[in-house]
C-alpha cells in the first residue's frame, strides 16, 4: 500500500477539471479522497463550536478542519 507521501508526490499527475468528462473526473476525485480517508468532509455538516465543548467534540472539529484542508 502506498504511503501518504508517495500519494501526494503524484498529485501533479491528477487531471485538472477542464469542463469535459465531469462524471469521470468526479469519480476519480471521490476515489482519491476516499483513499486519503477524508471523503466524509463532503457529506458531513461542519461541527458547531459550543461554549461548553467537550474534549471529544473539540477533537472531532479539529479532525474535520484538517480533513477539509486536505480536500
Amino acid at each position: 500500500m502506498a504511503t501518504l507521501r508517495e500519494m501526494t508526490s503524484n498529485f501533479q499527475m491528477l487531471d485538472k477539471f477542464e469542463g469535459v468528462g465531469f462524471r469521470r473526473w468526479q469519480k476519480k476525485m471521490h476515489f482519491l479522497l476516499t483513499t486519503l480517508k477524508v471523503v466524509y468532509v463532503l457529506n458531513t455538516p461542519y461541527p458547531i463550536e459550543t461554549e461548553n465543548e467537550t474534549l471529544n467534540q473539540a477533537h472531532l472539529r479539529s479532525k474535520f478542519e484538517n480533513g477539509g484542508y486536505i480536500c
